[in-house]
């Protein structure tokens, strides 16, 4: 089912708004426009204390503290920590300074933790507490935030069981792309670029590393076109039941800049190859998406899978040098 304009709009913040701030500054608007998920947040991590009129205040300063959520209700203090990766704690630090019992101490982290005398729960945990209070008016608003905090957190939830049988087939797609990558034509010379760096967090080409992607760069010098030598990415996105092979040009000076400038003006007017789904510009690259799975599943033999991730590799290359010999 697609989502709604309100649920893709909070979603898609996770692509820019990522940081641990980020993140309680969306939490906090969270809590600002619904009073129901105000309520639900406090009782996730204070579930034994009833709350009247509330007085929320985001980020406190006050000295050397500074958490990330100050609340105040019938004269009763409580404050939330929110961490993701960060491991610079500060549990006796905030009960001391605000004179506060250890249970009014609400901490959250990425990471499973346990600190003597204190509760810390996970984003996770939250994810999944939330997700049994939607309420019916507001489903829009929380399953925005669910799929943003998600993203942010790169929480998992495993709906099937494990098979190994399958994990071979990364590693021989993997290990196939330095083959994929070789080409000498009259129009351009391919290569695997540094075939040992990690480019499987998305060839660094987005700001925060995320899970469930591998792949390789490779870099492209173009023959009888004014174009810069390229550095591109290619690989698979596994972390979904379908998985997404693509290649990617992203916006980095000395990297794949000079592709990413020549087709951002045009990419809305490009179509389909093919071997890929019409480009599209999406966090600072230009992505072509492989659209020949089916058939690519259906060959049998691995020279023959090969082959045919090859041709799409060309068929873009082909594509950039057709555009910028056009101009």
């Amino acid at each position: 089912m697609s989502m709604s304009l309100v649920e893709d709009f909070i979603s898609n913040l996770s692509w820019r708004f990522n940081s641990e701030n980020n993140l309680s500054d969306i939490t906090w608007t969270m809590c600002q426009t619904s009073d129901i998920f105000l309520d639900s947040f406090l009782h996730f991590f204070f579930p034994d204390d009833e709350f009247g009129e509330i007085y929320l205040q985001r980020e406190l300063s006050d000295e050397d503290c500074r958490p990330d959520f100050y609340f105040e209700c019938e004269g009763e203090t409580f404050l939330i920590e929110c961490k993701i990766w960060d491991q610079n704690h500060h549990f006796e630090q905030y009960t001391k300074h605000f004179k506060i019992q250890n249970d009014k101490l609400g901490y959250i982290t990425n990471y499973p933790m346990i600190k003597k005398g204190y509760t810390v729960r996970t984003w996770t945990e939250l994810y999944l507490y939330l997700q049994k209070h939607i309420p019916k008016d507001e489903e829009s608003l929380w399953n925005g935030y669910l799929e943003y905090l998600k993203q942010v957190c790169v929480i998992f939830i495993p709906q099937k069981p494990m098979n190994t049988d399958g994990m071979f087939s990364l590693y021989t797609f993997y290990r196939s792309l330095d083959e994929v990558f070789v080409v000498d034509n009259e129009k351009y010379t391919a290569s695997i670029y540094k075939s040992k760096i990690d480019t499987n967090n998305g060839g660094n080409i987005f700001g925060t590393p995320r899970d469930g992607i591998m792949g390789k760069y490779f870099e492209v010098k173009f023959k009888h076109i004014r174009l810069k030598q390229t550095w591109g990415w290619m690989g698979v996105y596994f972390e979904r039941e379908n998985p997404l092979i693509c290649i990617a040009f992203d916006y980095r000076e000395g990297w794949g800049k000079p592709v990413y400038d020549l087709l951002l003006d045009k990419v809305d007017n490009l179509k389909n190859g093919k071997l890929y789904n019409k480009p599209y510009e999406e966090e600072g690259a230009i992505w072509f998406d492989f659209r020949q799975k089916d058939k690519f599943n259906s060959l049998t033999i691995p020279s023959k899978q090969i082959s045919l991730l090859k041709s799409y590799f060309q068929e873009v290359l082909d594509t950039i040098y057709k555009i910028k010999q056009e101009l």
